[in-house]
């Protein structure tokens, strides 16, 4: 777990005086109007632009996304109700914008991808600063592959790399680079999110797992979930440290309360929804999205009631989500190639009711697995096994006199 230091020839900056600077500053473009279908709508992109792939929201409430088949990154501003789209330098070469994710500073990173056949994997992360237009690259070593970045409260930059199997951390100021192998060999981690008490947690989607690093101790700890082969994805820590995963293949929705080391799951009414994003809003709801229930739910852990919303376009595989907390706003990406909207939701309009709660929401039964459960479900097993005993003797007994 040696620390590596980017060598500075391998960090360049390019600016709006770069030749290689490639910024659609002139490309502003009033938004579409949206559709509407009830809580959820839709707005359109602009013509140029493809389905939008991986999201994410700044410190001015200014949105970004990355194209699913596209090589530009577009910023949606609500209030103003305008697009600007930006590209790579073209000295970058043939790669594209993957998955991006804000800073506390403002700063955007950003993962890429190759965009030719045959090319080899680009192993380096992306920076962009709106506010001065600049790009930065950074080269990281060992041939690893970013994947799933995440820039916690102080800055730090962590992000896996898939092909080392390898969690890593960039420090924001020096640039230093360390990585931290995970103890599960090829168990594919992915999704990150920190706690409150500054542990990393993530999901390790092979191996069924999810994992914790804590950054004090350099240590990982990892936590097998509760439902064999459920694919572990997408998850969120709410305002009680409680870490909430999807459970794609498995049509659940997991939590993790550490401080009770007990794993919950609830069953999500659609079935064969496969969720997969979700987020906790500031009142304790669990919003997630359903790519193939074609549809935005929620869940509220208190009630342990279920409300899910169509979202009006048919097919369109809702991938990523991020919570606008200043709006009280949901936006998701819709990946089906012929999409090219984005989603958004009103939370305070969703939960005033004006959708029913799903069918089979009263019947959502969260699964604890606990020792103190394991009891009482033992003691309730034998008192039925008792009662059901004593009513066949005594209706063998009642049976016998009459005969007699």
């Amino acid at each position: 777990m040696a620390s590596l230091l980017l060598a500075s020839a391998a960090l360049v900056s390019w600016g709006p005086a770069g030749a290689a600077a490639e910024h659609d500053h002139d490309h502003d473009q009033k938004a579409p109007s949206a559709q509407a279908a009830g809580p959820v709508r839709e707005l359109n992109l602009p013509q140029d632009l493809g389905s939008p792939q991986s999201i994410t929201i700044d410190k001015d409430g200014r949105l970004w996304f990355t194209e699913k088949v596209g090589k530009k990154l577009t910023m949606y501003d609500p209030d103003k109700k305008v697009f600007a789209s930006y590209a790579l330098p073209a000295s970058w070469g043939s790669i594209g914008f993957s998955q991006v994710t804000a800073g506390p500073d403002g700063a955007l990173w950003f993962t890429v991808n190759r965009w030719a056949e045959g090319s080899e994997e680009p192993h380096m992360l992306g920076r962009f600063e709106p506010a001065e237009g600049f790009f930065t690259k950074l080269a990281v070593p060992n041939k690893a592959i970013p994947q799933e970045l995440m820039v916690d409260q102080a800055g730090v930059v962590w992000f896996f790399a898939a092909n080392k199997n390898h969690l890593y951390r960039i420090d924001p100021k020096s640039f230093a680079l360390k990585g931290y192998p995970i103890p599960t060999a090829n168990g594919h981690p992915r999704s990150l999110a920190a706690g409150h008490d500054g542990r990393i947690w993530f999901v390790e989607a092979n191996a069924n797992k999810i994992g914790a690093f804590i950054p004090a101790r350099e240590q990982f700890r990892e936590y097998d979930v509760l439902t064999s082969f459920s694919t572990p994805g997408r998850l969120a820590i709410d305002g009680r440290g409680r870490v909430w995963f999807v459970q794609m293949t498995a049509n659940r929705i997991g939590v993790f309360s550490p401080d009770q080391n007990r794993f919950d799951e609830v069953i999500v009414p659609t079935s064969g929804s496969a969720p997969v994003a979700l987020a906790s809003d500031d009142q304790g709801n669990i919003w997630f999205l359903e790519y193939k229930g074609n549809k935005v739910g929620v869940f509220n852990s208190e009630s342990a009631v279920f409300r899910e919303y169509d979202i009006p376009t048919y097919g369109s595989l809702p991938s990523e989500m991020v919570l606008d907390r200043g709006r009280s706003m949901l936006w998701f990406t819709q990946s089906a190639t012929d999409a090219k909207r984005l989603g958004m939701l009103s939370l305070e309009e969703a939960l005033r009711g004006e959708s029913k709660p799903s069918a089979s929401a009263a019947g959502a039964v969260v699964e604890p697995h606990s020792d103190e459960a394991s009891s009482k479900w033992w003691i309730f097993a034998a008192v039925l096994t008792a009662v059901l005993v004593l009513a066949a003797w005594i209706g063998r007994s009642s049976f016998k006199r009459r005969r007699s």
